[in-house]
Order: C-alpha cells, then structure tokens, then sequence
C-alpha cells in the first residue's frame, strides 16, 4: 500500500510533546528505506525507517518531538532523495500519542564545551597502560591452542626411592608473611609490584606467579617451598624478542639441602626459533639453600623468520623449567620433569602476532591486547564531545574501555574504495552545512563537516552492511543520534537536531561540527594505526580526552564539559 502526502492531529496539544508511530502492514514493501519528516517546533527532522525490518503488522516508533503550538504531523513526500517515486512505501496508519517525553522547551542534548586551546600538544599515542584486559581481534578465537588446557594441576616427576618432587600450580596469593616487594633485574616499572596477574602492553607482557615446589615421600607431602616467578617478553626486534626469566625463593624449608633451577627448553611455532641461553649466563647463582632469597634470572631470545613478504604468523613461547631438590636427608636428589609456563593458568595475553605486512622488514605485537587512541580534546574539543555522547549514552558504548566495547579497525578499501561507510551515514548531501552553525568554525576559512561515529574505518560502523560484517548497520544516518556544534553567547555547545531528543537506542551518531576540529582529531590515527601495527579487524579503544558534570533526565542531558 502507498500512501503519500501528510498525516496530522486535528490541532495541538496541550502536553506540546508527542511521540509519532507508523504502522507498516504485512504487504512486502518494495523500498527498503523509508524516509519521513516531522516538523518540529525547532526545525524539520528526517526518519528513516527500515521497511523490510519491520514490515509483519509492527506499530514503529519515529520519536517524541517537542511540537509546542504546532499541530503533530508526520509526511512522506521526498521521493527523489531516495530514489522510489514508483516503488511501493508500506504504511498505512500514523499514531500520535501526546505525553510529557522529557523534551525540554529548547535541545534536549546540550553539552557546553571548553574553548579550544590551539597549542594543547598532542597525547602520547605509543606509550600504552599496562593492562590485564584480555581483548581479541574481532571473530578470533577464544583461546589459542596452548592455553585452552584444563584446571592447571601440580606437575610431578617420577617417583625415585619412595621420592617425588611436584610443582605448581600458581598460587592466587602470596603466602602470609612471604616478601612481595622489588625488584627483578630485568622487569619494566610497571610488572614490580608484584601483583599476580598477567598484563601486557602492545609491545611487553609480563606475568608474576608465585609457585610452590612439593616434596612428597611415599605419596604424601613432606615439604612444600615456595618461588617468586617472573617472566617478561619484550618484542624488541623486527625478526626477534627476548625472553628474561628471573627466580626469587620466598620460603626454603629445612627439609631441603639445596634446590638448584635450569632452563630445559624453550617452544614457539614454526618459523619462530628459540635460541637456547647458555647456563653460564644466569646473573645470580640459580640454586639455594634454606635461608637463602637472592634473585637469579636469564636472558634468552627467539628469531623468526621475516624473509616472505605479506605474511602473519601467530606465536606464543613457552618456557619449560627443570630442577633438581636435594633433600637435607642425605638421600638421593629428586628431578623434576619440567615445569611449563603455559600450562599452568594460562593466559592469551602473551600471544604474539609477527607479520610483513604493515612493515616488510617485519614486527611483532601482542595481538590480544587493545591499544588506546586517545583524543587531543583540548584542541578539537567539538569531535571529542561527539563521540564522549556516544560513549556514554548509545548502548553499544563504542570503545568504551570500561565497558568492554572495543572499536575493531577496518583497513581502507574493505568498504568499496569510495569509503561507502562514511556514504551511509552523512548520506545527504549538503547535510552538515544545512545543519551546522558557521559561527562555532575555527576560522574563516572552516566549514561545517559531517563527523560520524563510530568511525567509518571500523566494523562498528553503522555504515558497515551485516553482509560485510558490520555490527551496528543502520541505513541512513537519520538513524542515528544527530548533533551538532553551536555558538552561543561566546561559548560552543553540542546540540541535538530540532525538537527530537534521542531515544538512546541508537547505535551511531553524525554530527555537523567545525571540519578542522573534525579532520585534526584524526591527524594523530595513521601513526597511531603504523605503530601499534593494525591489521584488519584489530581491537582498540578511544579515551576522548572528556569528562562531564552533567544532568540527565529520562531523556535529556545537559553537562559542561572539561578536558582532561
């Protein structure tokens, strides 16, 4: 069924706020968007609907509105901005439902920002937070191969003259009274405190453990010591990193005469080949005694092979330990089998990616953990506070760290070569300039752009089709929250489009803001995409450099805004 031209209330109502529904039969429409337009009491706005979402007798939402004296109404009639003058729109009832929607009498976003200082410098984007947050790259899997094992249990060698030595598994705390305090000779600033976690940055993962080594005697546990572990892998090579080992004891009970530690092998996939360590070049005696808590610790390295271009491989080394206990009995000494890193509490932290694709020479990252892209909101406060709503209030919260929402990053041309994503959501043309403020430019030669977000060069795009792997799709961006930047009494704020207060359910935002501000946001993200070594579907977060004292009503929100 067509239906063409404007459907109204009879007059106004007294609330001056409506919310607009459509109604789309079960009739097989044939135009997958459908674009209606509301006139508000502060402006005309543009819906689109999603036809073939909901065409099986649904009553769909446009939005509340504030309309004051104005007569609800809703229209279809822009036949040449979506192409289907002869193709059917299925609708076939509107709703007006008047109430109290929280619409203030003026924008129901408003974010005052703080002016833009042009001299702000740019955030350290190489220098990334030490973090355990494990974050995988869009669709991979959960676990790798190594650290998918069941409940680590106690390793144990064989049994000689009634005699075994079994270790592990890690302890989830330090037993009472044990030393936790510095420092290992090798480890990075941020692994010395110790704490029993696994954390990494882009380029360094570091884990402590605290492991207790068990002598049992005809099956039962006779004496139990314990070792403060440390291990840390810098990828500081283009065809190679280093692993350095360091082994504190934190308890020797007399029951040991001496316990004495070697490196029995190193593992890592192929082409990646671990190069042995002599023993001589342990730094500190590698044995003790009871009493004894000095440090010793070894460097060893690994070289891949970076010779094939346009290749990635995916590695995670692994570390086997032996020892040998002398019981303080004068009986025999007892061996261990081996004590493997990663099978006791695995993590997928320390999984690396090597590749000759971003670089031909080569490089390596830690692939599961996500870098951050931090905004200079001090300079382009108007981008910033785009994607801070977002963030906050949309509820995929996109690369919101705290929540767990990570950006994935699309390399260009996986969207078709004309950038179809940023197509999708800034799809009018002219829309920015006829939606923008000239006085909230940066100068006079700026001009009002489209800033959407999530970016289009990420699969959360609402650009981004289902088929190609888009999580948010929309297929306009009316869908989305609409904003833009406005000079008031000297002071820029962020305001919704006309009469329509978001819904907040909306997965993507565009916003027409100072083009400047919008482009020299990004300028920082080339580098930022070279050094952290993104490749196609890579996680990461965004910190927009904002934060807001805020009022929020049921739909509103108003904040001023700072720069952190």
């Amino acid at each position: 069924m067509t239906v063409r031209g404007t459907w109204k209330m009879n007059g106004p109502v007294s609330e001056k706020q409506a919310e607009i529904f459509v109604h789309i039969p079960d009739t097989g429409a044939q135009t997958r968007q459908a674009i209606y337009e509301i006139d508000t009491a502060y402006g005309t706005v543009r819906k689109t609907i999603n036809q073939y979402a909901h065409e099986n007798n649904e009553w769909v939402s446009l939005g509340a509105y504030r309309f004051n004296g104005k007569t609800p109404q809703v229209s279809l009639t822009n036949w040449n901005d979506i192409g289907t003058a002869d193709n059917d729109l299925a609708w076939d009832a509107a709703a007006f439902v008047p109430g109290d929607y929280d619409l203030p009498d003026g924008p129901s976003v408003d974010l005052k920002l703080p002016d833009p200082n042009s001299t702000n410098p740019n955030p350290d984007q190489v220098n990334q937070v030490p973090r355990q947050l494990v974050t995988r790259p869009h669709g991979s899997s959960t676990r790798s191969a190594l650290s998918s094992a069941n409940k680590p249990e106690s390793v144990c060698g064989p049994v000689q003259d009634g005699r075994q030595v079994c270790w592990g598994p890690a302890l989830s705390k330090y037993p009472r009274g044990a030393e936790s305090g510095p420092s290992p000779r090798y480890a990075g600033d941020w692994c010395d405190d110790y704490a029993l976690v696994a954390r990494a940055t882009r380029f360094t993962e570091c884990e402590n453990r605290v492991v207790p080594a068990y002598l049992r005697v005809d099956g039962q546990t006779r004496a139990t010591a314990t070792f403060r572990f440390q291990r840390e892998v810098e990828l500081d090579g283009v065809n190679s990193f280093t692993e350095h080992l360091t082994v504190k004891p934190l308890s020797i009970p007399l029951d040991f005469a001496r316990i004495q530690f070697g490196i029995y092998k190193h593992l890592c996939e192929n082409p990646c080949r671990p190069v042995e360590a002599d023993p001589s070049a342990w730094h500190g005696e590698p044995a003790w005694g009871p009493g004894d808590t000095h440090e010793a610790s070894i460097t060893s390295s690994y070289l891949w092979d970076s010779s094939v271009a346009g290749k990635t491989y995916k590695f995670k080394p692994d570390v086997q330990i032996n020892a040998i206990l002398d019981p303080s009995d004068g009986s025999i000494n007892v061996q261990t089998v081996g004590y493997q890193w990663s099978l006791d509490k695995p993590t997928d932290l320390d999984q690396i990616r090597c590749d000759t694709v971003v670089t031909a020479a080569g490089g390596c990252v830690f692939v599961n953990y996500a870098p951050t892209y931090t905004f200079n909101a001090a300079r382009y406060p108007q981008a910033a506070a785009h994607a801070w709503l977002l963030q906050r209030n949309a509820p995929n919260h996109p690369g919101l760290r705290s929540a767990d929402t990570p950006l994935y990053y699309l390399p260009g041309g996986k969207s078709d070569e004309d950038d179809r994503n940023r197509d999708v959501i800034c799809d009018e043309a002219g829309w920015a300039a006829a939606n923008g403020d000239p006085n909230a430019m940066n100068s006079s030669t700026d001009r009002p752009n489209c800033d959407e977000f999530a970016f289009n060069a990420t699969y959360n795009s609402g650009g981004l089709a289902a088929s190609s792997g888009g999580l948010n799709p929309v297929y306009s961006g009316s869908e989305c929250v609409q904003t833009y930047a406005a000079k008031v009494d000297g002071v820029i704020h962020l305001y919704n489009i006309g009469g329509y207060a978001p819904l907040w359910t909306e997965v993507c935002g565009r916003s027409s803001i100072s083009g400047q501000q919008n482009s020299g946001s990004m300028s920082q993200f080339g580098g930022f995409i070279r050094n952290m070594r993104l490749t196609d579907k890579d996680a990461y977060w965004l910190d927009t450099g904002l934060s807001g004292q805020c009022t929020d009503g049921i739909r509103s929100i108003k904040c001023t805004m700072t720069a952190n």
